[in-house]
C-alpha cells in the first residue's frame, strides 16, 4: 500500500487523494479483480503525467435537489471521485432516507464493488451505474456498462458486481498483456468472427451476457450513468489504450437507501434469503470477496513477472514480488 501511495503522490496527487487510488486499485487485486486492479496503474499513470488526468483536481458539490447532488470531478483520478461520492451520498442518504450522486468528470474509476460494498458497510443499501468507451457488439458502440449493489447483510454484506458483457474489458486487456488467450464465447474479432486472440478481442467486439437481455441492461446502465448521471454517452468516450492524454471521463451514477426509512425487518429479510440460497446450494454474492481480501492481507498479494516488470518501467519496485 505504501509503495502504491507514494507512487501516486509522486505523479502530483496530494496525500489523501494518493491514498484513495491506492486503496481502490490493491482492494481490486485483493478480492480478485485483476482487471481493474495493479494492471491498471500504467494507465493512471500514463493519463497523469500527460494530463489526461488532473493531479490537483478542485472537486466540487452541486446539490440540485434535496436528495441529489452532481459531484463535478474536475479531471480527478475516478477512485478520487468516487470515494468522495460515497462520504457526501452516505450523509444525504441518512438524512433523506434514499439519494443519488451523480459523478461528473472524473477518470476511470475501477471496481464498482468499492463504492457500492462501502455504503453496505454504513448500513445502507447501494447501487453503483458507470458506462465506459465503446466495447460490445453489435458495434460496438455501448461499453461493457458495469453496475453493482452492495447490501448489509452477516457476516458480510451482499455484493454483486457484474458487466454486461460475458467478461469485462479489464480481463482481456489483462490476457493480451500476458500474451494469454481468452475463453471461447467472451468477444468476435473486427470481422465479428468468434475469437480467443485477446488482442482481436480488443479489436472486435465483446459479447453481452444472455444476448439481447445483456444488451438491454447495457442501454438502462447507459441511460442512468451517461444521459442522466453523466452528460457524456459510450461513443463519445476514448478507448483505453488511447492517447493517455485523452483519459475517458466517462458517467458513475451512485444510488442509495436507508433500510431504517422503509420500516422494521431489513435485517430478517434478507438474513432469510441468505438462508434459503445457502440450502439450496448457493453462494451469496461477496462471500467469495471477503475471503479473497482475508487471504491477501494474510499472506499479501503475489504479482506476476509481467506485471512486475510493467510496475518497474514505471518506477515502483515491489518487495519480493508482493504488493
Amino acid at each position: 500500500m505504501e509503495a502504491l501511495r507514494a507512487h501516486f503522490a509522486g505523479l502530483g496527487l496530494s496525500a489523501e487523494h494518493a491514498a484513495a487510488v491506492a486503496e481502490v486499485v490493491l482492494e481490486a487485486e485483493a478480492e480478485g479483480n485483476a482487471g481493474h486492479g495493479l494492471s491498471r496503474v500504467a494507465q493512471y499513470t500514463q493519463q497523469l503525467r500527460a494530463g489526461g488526468l488532473n493531479a490537483r483536481p478542485v472537486l466540487r458539490l452541486e446539490r440540485t435537489r434535496p436528495s441529489v447532488a452532481v459531484l463535478h470531478a474536475d479531471g480527478a483520478p475516478g477512485p478520487v471521485a468516487g470515494l468522495r461520492a460515497v462520504r457526501e451520498l452516505a450523509a444525504l442518504a441518512r438524512e433523506q432516507g434514499s439519494a443519488s450522486v451523480a459523478v461528473r468528470g472524473a477518470g476511470h474509476c475501477g471496481v464498482l464493488s468499492a463504492y457500492a460494498g462501502r455504503l453496505a458497510h454504513a448500513g445502507l443499501v447501494g447501487l453503483a451505474f458507470a458506462n465506459t468507451p465503446p466495447a460490445i457488439a453489435p458495434g460496438p458502440v455501448l461499453g461493457t456498462n458495469p453496475l453493482a449493489l452492495g447490501a448489509p447483510a452477516a457476516p458480510e454484506p451482499v455484493v454483486i458486481d457484474t458487466s454486461v458483457s460475458v467478461a469485462a474489458r479489464g480481463k482481456i486487456i489483462s490476457a493480451a498483456k500476458r500474451g494469454e488467450p481468452i475463453p471461447e464465447g467472451w468477444a468476435v474479432d473486427r470481422e465479428g468472427h468468434p475469437t480467443t486472440d485477446a488482442k482481436a478481442a480488443l479489436e472486435g467486439s465483446l459479447l453481452p451476457i444472455g444476448g439481447g437481455k445483456g444488451f438491454a441492461l447495457a442501454v438502462l446502465v447507459e441511460v442512468l450513468a451517461g444521459a442522466l448521471a453523466g452528460a457524456v454517452l459510450s461513443p463519445e468516450l476514448p478507448l483505453p489504450w488511447g492517447p493517455p492524454e485523452q483519459a475517458a471521463k466517462p458517467g458513475l451514477l451512485l444510488v442509495a437507501f436507508d433500510p431504517e426509512a422503509f420500516g422494521p425487518g431489513y435485517g430478517e429479510r434478507v438474513a432469510r434469503m441468505a438462508g434459503a440460497l445457502e440450502a439450496a446450494g448457493g453462494r451469496i454474492p461477496g462471500a467469495r470477496r471477503a475471503a479473497s481480501r482475508a487471504r491477501a492481507l494474510r499472506e499479501g498479494l503475489e504479482v506476476g513477472e509481467t506485471l512486475q516488470a510493467e510496475l518497474g518501467t514505471l518506477g515502483l519496485q515491489l518487495q519480493g514480488g508482493k504488493a
